[in-house]
């Protein structure tokens, strides 16, 4: 209803501040975990999911009571989140991968939770997918589309220029069948869209992704891409 604000702070004592917006004051404080960052309301305005980064997990929070009512693990580092329209679902992206560095497949995961009895699914994404951001969800609830740095790490680090040892990448989710649907790259050929961050979609029909690497915004024509 756009009365309050909740804003992420702290670091070892991870807390969310409530400010009313009306006032701009703070009203009151939510304990969560370790470095919260990214959150989540539910569209009935009930609950909140705040991702606490060093924990691996999300804190439920009831927002009538303003108290946490459970804790989620995930997999490393939850980094962004979104939750589906209709309120199913919340997704989380897991900034880094949890799988051994000498591995023959090292990727990062998108995890889905589902908001009805908190069980999840990880969406494990392409072999080198790693720093991943950035997740949100079409309107109609349908996609979900992840950015991330796709590292093609077992190959001889003779040559950084054309992506040789790393891409920029866009990963799209069908988000009612909870799969991968393909894994595409943000880059140019002679211009990498380094660093792909936030993104964003309001109608559905164009994406926007910020690269803090160049200081950069993507506008994405989705239909065009999903129908390739």
């Amino acid at each position: 209803d756009g009365k309050k604000m909740y804003v992420a702070c702290g670091i070892g004592s991870g807390s969310v501040q409530i400010i009313d917006v009306a006032s701009r004051q703070i009203t009151g404080e939510i304990a969560v975990g370790h470095t919260p960052g990214c959150m989540a309301i539910s569209p009935d305005g009930k609950r909140l999911f705040v991702g606490n980064r060093f924990n691996n997990d999300v804190s439920v929070v009831d927002l009538s009571t303003g108290q946490t009512v459970s804790r989620v693990p995930v997999i490393r580092e939850p980094m962004g989140m979104a939750i589906t329209p209709d309120g199913s679902t919340v997704l989380v992206a897991n900034h880094l991968p949890l799988d051994p560095s000498d591995s023959y497949d090292v990727a990062a995961a998108v995890t889905l939770i589902n908001t009805a009895d908190l069980s999840t699914v990880h969406i494990r994404l392409p072999n080198g997918s790693t720093s991943m951001y950035g997740v949100c969800v079409s309107p109609d609830g349908r996609y979900a589309y992840a950015v991330h740095l796709l590292s093609r790490y077992q190959m001889p680090t003779t040559q950084l220029e054309r992506g040789w040892m790393n891409t920029n990448a866009l990963s799209i989710i069908d988000a009612e069948a909870k799969k991968l649907v393909n894994t595409v790259l943000l880059d140019n050929v002679d211009l990498g869209a380094a660093n792909p961050w936030g993104l964003a979609t309001a109608d559905g029909l164009t994406l926007v992704v910020t690269h803090a690497g160049t200081r950069e915004i993507s506008v994405i024509d989705l239909p065009g891409v999903l129908k390739k």
